[in-house]
């Protein structure tokens, strides 16, 4: 019981507590939302240029005070703390702020609202989510140290080796692999045989195997003078529109290149697909490499959209492509407001990360949340280097692909298209004034209409009548009220009726009296039958009114569209009516209106029957409702269609305000409803509208109503819209288009009031209107004319065939383009601390990385621009300098990682064996000075890549055998010293072109739109890929899955690729294809089609013994199906495939 009692004691200690937790925990909720809203973003733009550690970084802190972090601000600088929570008083950063001895920020005192807000968050103790201590960015890495590193150390001029072994080499290469080799005691290998070498080159260059024709060709060739036949045929393979295609594969494994966002939602990009085309054009065209680069940081800054020519064109197309390698990253597009800065972060760090390692073989982003723990790049370069793509997003550019035809087809339009606008604007010059003249004063007349055969007489006044207050008066019934006389007087005679004719209608008239009482308005109204009238009431206070003694309730006063007037119905009766009218004032001016108007039609007459005619059919709702039939030019009630097929049927029994559900018929179909309204004057009319589905509407040729949408049923009111009818007969359109099952339609009209807006510019004289209530008035005007109508009608009809621009769309980076939208600084960079978005310093300014400067100048060198000197260059414009400026920038490294990627690729080992660090934890180079001299190479020969191919190609080094040799395989069991040829399983997509190739189902179309299908023949670099779908065969011989960029490629071997070689439907396939190939017919001998199918898919004959092997492997099969027809056909098959599954097939020696 002691510890029950215990334990109750300390639950009820907990319960008692947590109210006081919760207060706690809501105060100090409160104090990191102030200090986040009112505190943080001053000290980023006032304080941390000269108080935090980029400051120290570029050694410009002062007083040695850090503001970036709290225990910076609580520790002080030189003079003292400068924040002590709770007491504003001792605070130094206090003081400074109020310029109090110190003077922070020194351009400016800050407003005192601002001061006041440091002021309360010291007194609410100072609360700051910024923890860690104050470290400058460059105090645990001394860059001068790091600059010691091989890779980041200029480009040793070398001297090429000399070996004395003459027979063996080919090109300088050879001597700096040889030099090694004799160092170790190592032999090389003897060159391969040609047939080896010409399968070795194609798979190496283009990626397809050679066909029996080129094999015997160069065999013959080779045999008179193997040199020249071997250099003949890199040369034709380099210039090959086929190399790109190789080649490009490597480089889009490194840039990540996909066509989806990736992530759960996997969005789409139809248009990505223009950066793999510009990778493999710019390739066969052999771009120097550096222009390469610059492309694809800043091709979109180097473009002009305003394509007047195809080569132009095709120009721009060719840039804005090349930024596809800063937007193929992943892209989320599940997240929260509040994560939307983290992932922009994020964004900007795959850009980085993926430019490090591609192009520098530096692990950049290992920075972003400290300084690099093994390279010597400081979280303060990190920040600067993203800072060069703050702008960055991404977008889907169209550009005109054929300029000269859309310019050609403009013309003609234009040369169509401008008489009719002429004649439009002809006689909105010519004849419209004059009848907007007519039209006006007749619309004046409109508004004030006078209700025919009635005639009002003249005002009469008698008041006031005083009171002591507004209500009395109000309810006091005067003499007047009894029964008005003329000649009567009131009050001693001091009031009496008095007339006014220069009182006018529709005026607010004053009777020039404030005294708080009562005024009698008087007047006849004579009419010539027994009618209704509306009259339009107006008093400054009170009012109340008698007809014929009757005074009308006030229910019946009913609010007006006019401000603060009153619409009553007056009944008249056949010849005179006494209208008296109370004025109630309550102090003031007291003033009235009156204004007698013809009751208002609700009611439109002179609706013609409908006319039908339909239905159209078409292969879809959309092509029906957006087709432009014959009738929508011009209806003609006699006119055919479809082969007289169709016509246009009255149909009298159609009424309006009904649901016509049963009416019209057809799927993916349209039908046209048509009549006629006659009108006397210009009238507005509000329609209710119902359809199943799509609707349009035209009123005398002009378009009202434009839906496309999908119904079950038609109904009242699914579309609601005000026409206007002008004097005279005016035509209704209408088409109804289906998608399926059945359709209607729906019609009820009501005449309306004039537009408010247009009554109010009405009651304004004519010579004050602003140039907005002209053309109001004008455009209104428009939808009464008929002439008008008309000749706008020939202007839109033809504007509809306009010529469209053949455009092209290219996913790429875009200033300021789509990204992750946070607000203000959504393109900007801050420096992070812990690489946390919620921790912001001061605000990055572009940079490169220090290590990779040689420049006194630093990073101005390259952004300083010298036609615009107050303007530097863009931060991507300026990068690309730095990164190909081989003598103070980053150049060097830039060639060195390039050369050995390609070494990487012919050899299947970089020079480097991590191609993609070079930095500290990277592999040393195995021969530093060969590296050096091929990145010189690539340099003095203008940074083109297919001379370093032909280099390498043609080198003693490529073109040895595989051949074992003892003092090989005793020294360097590994052949890091390249005394022998590795043989090298063929990638994903190169199997699959073999596969198509030897099957003779290759599509060699190049370029456009990838696919998805698994059974399309195209080669597979044009595959979709989408990140989330990726191709079965590709993945299960280790193709990437694109999140990242991939330098070197898994080479897994497993069962499963086996299994899919033996039992692939699309295996199979291309086997059947294959034997068809090589055994067309049964004249074919069995062991033509054995030697054949070895020439084809491995590139030599069938040795004696294979051919006798198989020739049993295929009796052996037939056997196996002898009840078959085609026992011997797929014995043939099953051979194919069985040569399609040899190592020599996927391997390449």
């Amino acid at each position: 019981m002691k510890n029950a009692r215990l334990f109750i004691y300390f639950a009820a200690g907990i319960l008692f507590a947590l109210p006081g937790i919760s207060i706690a925990q809501e105060e100090d909720r409160a104090g990191l939302d102030f200090f986040e809203a009112k505190i943080r973003p001053m000290l980023v733009s006032h304080c941390y240029e000269c108080h935090s550690a980029g400051a120290a970084a570029k050694k410009k802190l002062k007083g040695g005070l850090y503001l970036d972090s709290r225990e910076g601000s609580l520790a002080g600088g030189e003079s003292g703390p400068a924040v002590v929570p709770g007491n504003p008083d001792e605070s130094l950063l206090v003081s400074a702020l109020k310029h109090e001895g110190f003077e922070m920020p020194p351009k400016g005192k800050l407003p005192d609202e601002i001061i006041g807000h440091f002021v309360k968050w010291i007194e609410l103790g100072a609360p700051d989510p910024r923890d860690g201590q104050t470290v400058a960015a460059t105090s645990s890495i001394n860059i001068d140290e790091g600059k010691k590193h091989w890779a980041f150390q200029p480009l040793a001029d070398v001297a090429v080796p000399e070996t004395g072994d003459e027979d063996w080499g080919r090109t300088d290469i050879d001597a700096y692999i040889r030099a090694r080799q004799l160092d170790a005691g190592v032999s090389p290998n003897a060159i391969a045989s040609p047939r080896t070498l010409i399968r070795r080159a194609y798979f190496d260059l283009i990626g397809l195997p050679p066909t029996p024709e080129q094999v015997s060709s160069f065999v013959q060739a080779a045999d008179q003078d193997l040199s020249a036949a071997y250099t003949a045929m890199i040369d034709e393979l380099l210039a090959s529109e086929h190399y790109g295609e190789r080649w490009g594969r490597h480089w889009l494994d490194i840039a990540r290149f996909a066509e989806s966002n990736g992530y759960a939602f996997d969005g789409d990009r139809p248009n990505a697909w223009h950066y793999r085309d510009f990778v493999i054009k710019a390739l066969n065209s052999d771009v120097p490499y550096d222009e390469f680069i610059r492309l694809q940081l800043a091709g979109d800054l180097l473009t002009d959209r305003n394509v007047q020519t195809t080569d132009q064109s095709n120009a721009a197309i060719y840039n804005l492509a090349a930024t596809g390698f800063l937007v193929a990253g992943p892209y989320t597009t599940q997240q929260t407001q509040k994560e939307r800065e983290r992932s922009r972060y994020e964004q900007l760090d795959d850009i980085v990360s993926t430019m490090g390692t591609s192009l520098l073989g530096i692990t950049i982003g290992c920075a972003r949340c400290h300084s690099h723990k093994f390279d010597p790049v400081p979280q303060h370069d990190y920040y600067r280097l993203i800072a060069n793509f703050a702008e960055v997003g991404f977008d889907n550019t169209a550009i005109t692909t054929n300029p000269e035809d859309f310019s050609k087809q403009t013309a003609d339009f234009n040369a169509a298209h401008n008489p009719l606008v002429k004649a439009r604007s002809d006689y909105e010059a010519n004849e419209l004034p004059g009848i907007f003249d007519t039209w006006l004063e007749t619309t004046l007349a409109n508004e004030i209409e006078t209700p025919v055969g009635v005639t009002l007489g003249n005002w009469q006044h008698a008041g006031p009548f005083a009171a002591e207050n507004y209500d009395t008066a109000l309810s006091t019934a005067f003499p007047p009220e009894s029964g008005v006389d003329l000649q009567a007087t009131y009050k001693d005679g001091t009031i009496k009726w008095t007339a006014h004719a220069e009182w006018k209608d529709g005026e607010f008239t004053s009777v020039l009296d404030e005294t708080i009482g009562a005024h009698y308005l008087h007047r006849l109204v004579t009419s010539d039958v027994d009618k209704s009238i509306a009259v339009r009431l107006r008093a400054d206070d009170g009012m109340r009114i008698w007809l014929n003694g009757e005074e009308v309730p006030e229910d019946k006063l009913l609010p007006d569209s006019e401000q603060d007037h009153k619409v009553a119905e007056l009944n008249l009766k056949t010849g005179e009516n006494s209208v008296l009218i109370k004025l109630v004032n309550a102090g003031g001016p007291c003033r009235f209106l009156f204004l007698a108007m013809a009751k208002k039609e609700t009611t439109l007459t002179g609706i013609g029957n409908w006319h039908h005619l339909g239905p159209f059919t078409e292969a879809n709702h959309d092509a029906a409702f957006n087709k432009v039939y014959e009738t929508e030019k011009h209806v003609d009630l006699t006119a055919t269609y479809n082969e007289g097929e169709l016509k246009w049927v009255e149909q009298p029994d159609w009424t309006d305000a009904t649901a016509h559900n049963d009416k019209l018929t057809g799927n993916n179909c349209a039908n046209f409803l048509y009549r006629t309204i006659e009108s006397d004057r210009p009238r507005h009319v509000a329609l209710s509208l119902g359809s199943d589905d799509g609707i349009k509407v035209w009123v005398n040729g002009k378009e009202v109503l434009n839906k496309k949408v999908a119904r079950n049923d038609a109904a009242k009111d699914q579309e609601k819209v005000n026409i206007q009818l002008g004097s005279g007969t005016n035509h209704i359109l209408i088409k109804i288009a289906n998608g399926g099952g059945k359709t209607g339609f729906y019609f009820e009209s009501t005449l309306i009031d004039t537009p408010d807006d247009v009554k109010t510019i009405l009651a304004i004289e004519r010579e004050k209107w602003d140039n907005k209530q002209q053309n109001r008035m004008t455009q209104w005007h428009h939808g009464f004319d008929f002439q008008w109508l008309a000749l706008n009608k020939e202007v839109v009809l033809h504007d509809a065939v306009r010529p469209a621009p053949a455009q092209s769309s290219i996913f790429a980076a875009k200033v300021k383009g789509t990204s992750y939208q946070f607000g203000e600084d959504t393109y900007k960079v801050y420096h992070l601390r812990r690489g946390n978005s919620d921790n912001k310093l001061e605000q990055a300014n572009p940079g490169y990385l220090q290590v990779l400067m040689n420049s006194d100048l630093q990073e101005q060198q390259w952004l300083a621009n010298a036609d615009d000197p107050d303007n530097p260059k863009g931060g991507r414009a300026a990068i690309a300098d730095w990164l190909t400026d081989v003598e103070h920038g980053a150049g060097h490294l830039l060639a060195r990682v390039m050369v050995n990627r390609i070494w990487y690729h012919h050899f299947g080992r970089g020079i480097v064996a991590t191609p993609s660090d070079f930095g500290t934890r990277g592999e040393m180079p195995s021969h530093p000075a060969l590296l050096d001299w091929l990145a010189t190479e690539l340099i003095k020969n203008q940074w083109r890549l297919k001379p370093i191919h032909k280099l390498i190609m043609t080198s003693a080094v490529y073109m040895q055998d595989t051949e074992i040799t003892g003092s090989g395989e005793k020294l360097d069991p590994e052949n890091f010293l390249l005394w022998r040829r590795t043989p090298r399983r063929l990638e994903a997509e190169i199997i699959r072109d073999s596969l198509l190739s030897v099957s003779g189902t290759l599509d060699k179309n190049m370029f456009g739109k990838g696919s998805l299908d698994q059974n399309q023949t195209r080669r597979s670099v044009y595959f979709t890929v989408k990140r989330g779908q990726l191709i079965p065969m590709l993945t299960l011989f280790d193709a990437p899955d694109a999140m990242q960029g991939i330098a070197t490629r898994e080479q897994s071997t497993v069962a499963p690729q086996a299994l899919a070689m033996l039992n692939s439907p699309i295996i199979r396939g291309m086997a059947t294809k294959f034997a068809a190939r090589v055994r067309p017919n049964a004249e074919t001998s069995i062991d033509q089609a054995i030697d054949s199918a070895y020439q084809i898919a491995i590139g030599r004959p069938a040795s004696d013994s294979e051919k006798t092997t198989m020739f049993d492997f295929i009796e052996r099969q037939k056997s196996l199906r002898a009840e078959k027809d085609n026992a011997e056909e797929l014995a043939v098959q099953d051979f194919c495939q069985l040569i399609l599954c040899l190592n020599e097939f996927l391997y390449i020696e």
